[in-house]
């Protein structure tokens, strides 16, 4: 592992001083244990969560959609880069791959499968519905474009007790190549978000997006300095999956030495009986804006 990262170009010492492990729950813990664990750390990390052949075939049926060449050797199930960038509309955007597939049936099957409503619910402690919104994130080797650090709630409106995130990796995910990071105890942190604002506003808080201020950063170095919190971090692996808070700050790094592209999903699911964001239920692109 390199001494220093970069998240949207801006480095960060990867030391204990930044860095720290996530904690996996057990997934025979009981329901209530769970919910305990979530309120507790913001997140709940659980491993091989569903089969991770389902998850590499859903990865390989995705990048099959790219033109041959673009992974390396034409092999779309381990799904590495070529180094050969697409042709074509940016990421997400009508006509780019990312738009397609989160319209079609693998992906709308594999997003409705029992395990994630059944999560969401342990979770919300109630009935749970699916927000149709489901963004598709994919990031490439070479590139210095990652997850900025942001909360959820900043996107969609709802209180936090009645929204949830399941983050998928598809595929192997560990931090080289750019695996989901989250502030340890941010989301307790009740003066974060409104300092940062107040320093954004004042021009103090470093940004790449003058144009949005809905993230946060994209210095996580900075933001850890500031709020005086470590990044959390895991190599995760086909079949993991995070459940966490729209509450806790989380982004991602560039991806670093490696081939292998990061590509991931975030389920999102609100309590049944609770207000719908109308942002969020038509399927998702990169350009709607939200």
């Amino acid at each position: 592992m390199t001494a220093i990262l970069t998240s949207n170009g801006a480095p960060i010492p990867y030391t204990s001083d930044y860095f720290g492990a996530l904690t996996a729950s057990d997934r025979a813990l009981d329901s209530a244990a769970l919910r305990a664990r979530y309120e507790a750390d913001g997140y709940v990390f659980l491993k091989s969560a569903v089969p991770a052949e389902m998850v590499l075939k859903l990865r390989e049926a995705y990048l099959a959609q790219f033109a041959a060449g673009f992974c390396k050797d034409n092999d779309t199930r381990r799904g590495a880069f070529s180094g050969q960038m697409p042709q074509g509309p940016g990421h997400g955007h009508p006509g780019h791959p990312a738009h397609g597939f989160v319209r079609g049936e693998a992906f709308r099957a594999f997003a409705d499968q029992p395990i994630f409503k059944a999560l969401a619910e342990i979770f919300l402690d109630g009935p749970a519905t699916r927000i149709r919104r489901t963004p598709l994130r994919h990031f490439i080797p070479g590139r210095k474009f990652a997850s900025r650090a942001h909360t959820d709630r900043t996107y969609i409106e709802g209180v936090a007790a009645d929204i949830v995130t399941i983050w998928v990796p598809l595929g192997d995910s560990p931090l080289i190549s750019g695996g989901l990071l989250y502030l340890e105890n941010s989301h307790h942190d009740g003066d974060l978000e409104s300092n940062i604002r107040t320093r954004q506003a004042k021009g103090e808080a470093p940004t790449d997006r003058n144009h949005d201020t809905r993230p946060l950063t994209h210095d996580l170095k900075w933001i850890a300095d500031t709020t005086g919190h470590r990044w959390l971090s895991a190599d995760y692996a086909a079949g993991d999956v995070v459940i966490h808070s729209p509450a806790i700050v989380h982004a991602s790094t560039d991806p670093g030495d490696t081939d292998y592209m990061r590509i991931s999903t975030d389920l999102r699911f609100r309590r049944a009986d609770s207000p719908a964001d109308p942002r969020w239920s038509s399927d998702w692109a990169a350009d709607d804006g939200y």
